[in-house]
C-alpha cells in the first residue's frame, strides 16, 4: 500500500511539497485548432445582403482600427484556413533535460525529507528520453549551486537542439522554490534563459516543470456545474511602429508548468511519486509524439483534478484536492515529433 504524508508531520500517507517550515506519430494525428473561429471569421454560405455587407463593411473598419501594425492584414490573410506553425524539431538534438532533484535538505531549512521523489526521477527520466531528451539529474544542490549550474547551462551552445527542459523537484511556496540550504525567487532561476543572456536558444521553446507547493491553502473539491458561454471584449488599439525590424521578445517562447495554482499545496505519494509527475509521466507515453504540448498538459490538469487524498493520518487531509496550471509564451505549436534516424 503507497503511504500519503503531510510536510507538517501530521500524518505519512500523502506528503504536501509545501513551504511550511517543519518536521500517434503523423500530422493527421494531431487535433489542430479552429484557425477561423479563433480569429473571429465565419463563412458566409448565401449571399450577403447590403445591410449586411454595411454591417460587414463597419465590422472590418474597426478591425483596421484595433490592428495597426505593419504586414498585420498580409499575415492575417495568409494565416486563414492554415494551421498556426509548429517550432522546428529537425534539429540533430532533441535537447537538454534538466532536473533538480531535493529530497534532503539542512537541518537549518527545517524541511522534511521528500520521501517519494526518486520515483518522479525514475519517471522523468525514462519518459524524457524516449522523446529523445539527453537527461541530466543533479541531486540536493545548494541555492548557490542550482544557479551556477543554470547559468553554465544557459552559456552553453544548443544550436543543434531543438528546445530545452528543466524541471524542479522540491519544497516550495509562493514564488519561490527550495534548495538544500534555502529558497530562491524561482523567476530568477528561469530568467537564465531569456533571450539576451540564453542567444541559442532564442525562437525555440524553454519549458521549465515545477513540482513543488506554493503556498499553505488546500484544495477542496466542489461540485461541476455546466460551464458558461463567455464573450471577450475587445478595447484598448495597440500602435507598434513601423519602421523597426522584426524581432522577438527576449521572454518569448518560455512555458512555465507547476504541478499546483499559487498559494496552494502539492501532493506527493510516498510510493509513486508526485500527482504531477505520475500524470505527466503518462500522458508523454501515450502521446508524446503526437500531441501538441499545452493540450498534453491541460490532459494533465484533467487527470490530476479528478483525484483527492484517499489516505493519511491527519483526517482534515481526506478529500484535498489539486489542479496543476501553466503559463504559455510559446507562439507556434510544440510537437515532440519522431527523430528520424
Amino acid at each position: 500500500m503507497s503511504s500519503h504524508s503531510s510536510d507538517d508531520g501530521l500524518g505519512k500517507e500523502e506528503e504536501k511539497d509545501g513551504g511550511s517550515n517543519s518536521n500517434e506519430q503523423d500530422k493527421g494525428n494531431v487535433v489542430e485548432p479552429d484557425t477561423k473561429r479563433i480569429l473571429g471569421f465565419s463563412i458566409q454560405s448565401k449571399t450577403s445582403s447590403s445591410s449586411e455587407r454595411r454591417e460587414q463593411d463597419v465590422s472590418t473598419e474597426m478591425k483596421d482600427e484595433v490592428f495597426q501594425f505593419k504586414g498585420f492584414h498580409e499575415m492575417l490573410a495568409e494565416s486563414v484556413g492554415l494551421q498556426i506553425p509548429e517550432y522546428k524539431m529537425d534539429h540533430p538534438n532533441r535537447g537538454l533535460a534538466v532536473i533538480f532533484n531535493h529530497e534532503f535538505f539542512d537541518p537549518i531549512v527545517r524541511m522534511n525529507r521528500r520521501v517519494g521523489t526518486e520515483k518522479d526521477v525514475i519517471n522523468l527520466r525514462n519518459y524524457l528520453g524516449r522523446l529523445g531528451f539527453r537527461v541530466r539529474v543533479f541531486q540536493d544542490l545548494t541555492v548557490m549551486e542550482i544557479k551556477q549550474t543554470l547559468c553554465k547551462v544557459s552559456q552553453d551552445d544548443h544550436t543543434d537542439s531543438d528546445c530545452f527542459l528543466c524541471t524542479f523537484l522540491s519544497h516550495g511556496d509562493d514564488g519561490v522554490i527550495y534548495g538544500r540550504d534555502g529558497t530562491t525567487d524561482i523567476q530568477e532561476l528561469f530568467d537564465f534563459f531569456r533571450g539576451e543572456y540564453c542567444p541559442s536558444l532564442v525562437g525555440k521553446p524553454k519549458i521549465f516543470l515545477v513540482q513543488a507547493c506554493r503556498g499553505e491553502q488546500h484544495e477542496i473539491g466542489v461540485l461541476e456545474a455546466d460551464s458558461l458561454d463567455q464573450t471577450d471584449s475587445r478595447g484598448s488599439v495597440t500602435t507598434v511602429s513601423e519602421g523597426l525590424p522584426p524581432t522577438i521578445p527576449a521572454g518569448a517562447d518560455f512555458l512555465l508548468s507547476y504541478s499546483v495554482t499559487q498559494g496552494y499545496y502539492s501532493h506527493r505519494d510516498t510510493a509513486f511519486g508526485s500527482w504531477y509527475i505520475q500524470a505527466l509521466s503518462k500522458v508523454l507515453e501515450l502521446h508524446g509524439t503526437t500531441m501538441e504540448f499545452t493540450q498534453m498538459l491541460t490532459l494533465v490538469n484533467q487527470l490530476v483534478a479528478q483525484r483527492a487524498v484517499e489516505r493519511c493520518l491527519d483526517s482534515r487531509m481526506i478529500g484535498k484536492k489539486q489542479i496543476p496550471c501553466f503559463v504559455s509564451m510559446l507562439t507556434k505549436r510544440l510537437i515532440f515529433r519522431p527523430k528520424v534516424r
